[in-house]
């Protein structure tokens, strides 16, 4: 009985293979290559203000404090280093508060206006891979940023924005983009899972 189950199972898998010889031959297709154009026709302001799910707290810090004049205006291109909800959230851990108006409003100021960089600096052939000063909002030592582009044998962290590379400015918090290049119509913004700071 096991012998006639196991030929009829044979049987039926191979008039299941024969009847699938019937279907017509896969039709080529033309790959046209293209890159995602990263413009998009919105001032940075705008950018953060659509994108409520990760940049909430960001929205909520920059009217807080008054830092939005920057993302609204389109006299100047800046470098805005977006910082998302989890990097907002760990700033407002290491002060011990649960909700942006509980930040002492000058400190949250200058940690926002310490990740504006004055002028466009991408991954497009704007930065290097050796770590360069750019200026910042936050004028004095407090200031002092490097920023890059990462290079490395594992293409998926190839391109990314690097902003106070180890050893690169004292004992500066590294911060590597999460996403990068997007290019608004006042300047160039990276995104950022944590906060920066400088530090001798």
């Amino acid at each position: 009985m096991k012998k006639i189950l196991y030929n009829i199972s044979l049987v039926g898998i191979f008039m299941m293979l024969l009847s699938s010889c019937d279907l017509d031959l896969q039709t080529d297709y033309d790959y046209s290559q293209k890159v995602d154009d990263p413009h998009i026709n919105m001032t940075a302001w705008e950018y953060v203000a659509s994108n409520e799910d990760n940049l909430s707290l960001l929205k909520e810090a920059l009217e807080y404090t008054g830092v939005d004049e920057y993302y609204k205006q389109t006299e100047h291109q800046y470098t805005f280093l977006l910082l998302n909800n989890t990097a907002m959230k760990a700033f407002m851990e290491s002060k011990g508060v649960t909700e942006i108006s509980s930040c002492d409003m000058l400190e949250l100021k200058n940690l926002l206006l310490y990740h504006i960089v004055s002028g466009r600096y991408s991954s497009y052939g704007e930065l290097d891979v050796e770590p360069r000063f750019v200026i910042t909002m936050l004028s004095g030592e407090e200031g002092l940023m490097t920023m890059n582009v990462w290079k490395n044998p594992w293409q998926a962290a190839v391109g990314k924005i690097v902003i106070n590379q180890t050893g690169s400015n004292s004992k500066a918090h590294q911060c590597k983009s999460v996403t990068t290049n997007i290019m608004p119509t006042n300047g160039v913004m990276h995104i950022f899972e944590d906060y920066s700071y400088y530090k001798k």
